[in-house]
C-alpha cells in the first residue's frame, strides 16, 4: 500500500487533472485511515469528476468523500456532499441513508426520518436503512413507528443482532415485557453466546416477573384490599352489580364499587362465580366524587412526589396522587413510568397502552345507574 500510494502521489504531481487517479489515491488513503489526506484527495476526485455529472463513479466518490469527512468529525460538510450525491437521478439508496444517519448524528431527527424513509423505499431489503428509520423515530420519542421500523429491519435481515436487541429494548420500554423477551430468544437461538442479549433476557425475566406480581390486573379482591390505592385511600367496600354484556355468550361479569370521600373506584371482574373475591380484576376505574376539592387539595395521603423539569422533587393534588397510584399498582410498573403515562393522557392522547394493559379516560354509571349520575375517570383495564 505504501508503494501504491507513493506511485499515485507521483502521478498527480504530474498530472494534477487526472480526477480518477485522485480518486484512487483518496481510496488508498482512506484504506490507511489517513483520514485527512483521504478527503484532500477524494474532494480534488470529486471536483475534476464534475460537480453536476451523474454516473456510478461520481456517486461513489461522493460516498466515499462523505465517509472521510464523518470519520474527521465534519458532519455538516459530509451532510452537504450526501445532499449532492442524493440529488443524482435515479437516487443511489446509499446516499439517501447516509444522508439520514449523518443528520440523525446532527440530532435533525426529522429531517433524519424523511431521507431513511426514502433509502427504505428505494432499498427494500435494506435492513441498515430500516434500523436507523427507527432510531430516528425513536429520538423523537414516536416509540410506535420506531418499533415498526425496528421489526422491518428484523424482517429484512433476521440475523441482524442490533435489530433485535433494539427491537427489545423498545418493547421494553412500553412494558412489552414478553414480546421483548421474545425477540431476545429469537437472537440467542441464531447466537447462543451472544453475552448482551443474554444479560438483557436475564434482567427482562426478572422485571418480567416483579412486575406480574405487582400489577393488580390479574389480581382478585384479595390482592387489591392490600394495596396502597385502597390502604392509603381507607377506600370501603359497597355494593355489586352485574356488568354489562360485551357479547352474546359472554361469561359474567361484576363490577364492584369501593368508596371514599373523594373518590371512587369501580372494580370489573370476570367470572366471579365461586364467591365475593373470586374473580380475576378485568379493569380498575377511578372517579373523583368532588374533582375541583380533589385538585386543589394536596396529597397527604398517598405521599406521591414528581420530579419538575428543573430536577426538584414536588408534591401534587389529591387527585393526581390517587391517579399516579392506581396506574402504578394496576399495570406493576414504577413511579417514573406511571406518570409518563398519565401525562400522555393529558396531553390529549386518546388512550395509552402499556404491559397489555390499556389506559383512558372513561365515565361509568353512578351509584344505582340513575341517568346524568356518570363519574368520570381514569380507567385502566386488559387490553383486548
Amino acid at each position: 500500500m505504501a508503494g501504491g500510494i507513493a506511485g499515485l502521489e507521483g502521478h498527480v504531481a504530474g498530472a494534477p487533472d487526472d480526477a480518477g487517479a485522485w480518486l484512487a489515491l483518496g481510496a488508498a488513503y482512506a484504506a490507511e485511515e489517513r483520514w485527512a489526506d483521504a478527503a484532500k484527495a477524494l474532494a480534488r476526485g470529486v471536483e475534476l469528476g464534475g460537480a453536476e455529472d451523474g454516473g456510478e463513479e461520481l456517486i461513489e466518490a461522493r460516498l466515499a468523500y462523505a465517509r472521510a469527512l464523518v470519520r474527521l468529525g465534519r458532519l455538516d460538510e459530509a451532510a452537504a456532499e450526501l445532499r449532492r450525491g442524493a440529488a443524482i437521478e435515479p437516487p443511489d439508496p446509499r446516499a439517501l441513508r447516509e444522508l439520514g444517519v449523518v443528520l440523525y448524528d446532527l440530532r435533525l431527527y426529522d429531517e433524519a426520518a424523511r431521507w431513511l424513509a426514502r433509502a427504505c423505499e428505494a432499498a427494500p431489503e435494506d435492513a441498515r436503512a430500516a434500523f436507523a428509520l427507527g432510531l430516528a423515530h425513536e429520538a423523537r420519542r414516536e416509540i410506535a413507528p420506531a418499533i415498526a421500523a425496528y421489526r422491518e429491519a428484523v424482517r429484512r435481515a433476521p440475523s441482524f443482532a442490533d435489530a433485535r436487541l433494539t427491537l427489545a429494548d423498545a418493547l421494553a420500554s412500553i412494558g412489552e415485557h414478553e414480546r421483548a423477551l421474545g425477540e431476545l430468544e429469537a437472537l440467542l437461538a441464531r447466537e447462543r453466546s451472544h453475552e448482551q442479549a443474554a444479560r438483557n433476557r436475564e434482567v427482562l425475566q426478572r422485571a418480567l416477573a416483579e412486575m406480574r406480581a405487582r400489577r393488580l390486573l390479574g389480581k382478585t379482591e384479595r390482592e387489591l384490599a392490600r394495596s396502597a390505592l385502597v390502604m392509603e385511600a381507607q377506600l370501603r367496600r359497597r355494593e355489586a352489580r352485574a356488568a354489562p354484556a360485551t357479547a352474546e355468550g359472554a361469561a359474567a361479569r361484576q363490577i364492584v364499587r369501593y368508596t371514599a370521600p373523594l373518590l371512587e373506584l369501580h372494580v370489573t371482574l370476570d367470572s366471579p362465580n365461586n364467591g365475593p373475591g373470586s374473580g380475576a380484576i378485568e379493569a380498575l376505574h377511578l372517579a373523583l366524587t368532588d374533582p375541583e376539592r380533589a385538585a386543589r387539595a394536596e396529597d397527604d395521603v398517598f405521599k406521591v412526589t414528581v420530579i419538575g423539569e428543573d430536577g426538584r422533587q414536588a408534591p401534587v393534588s389529591y387527585a393526581t396522587g390517587a391517579s399516579l397510584t392506581l396506574v402504578r399498582e394496576a399495570i406493576g410498573c414504577p413511579m417514573t413510568q406511571a406518570s409518563a403515562l398519565y401525562t400522555s393522557l393529558l396531553k390529549g392522547s386518546p388512550s395509552v397502552d402499556w404491559g397489555g394493559a390499556t389506559l383512558r379516560f372513561a365515565s361509568v354509571p353512578g351509584t344505582g345507574g340513575a341517568p346524568g349520575g356518570e363519574r368520570h375517570g381514569l380507567l385502566v383495564g386488559r387490553r383486548a
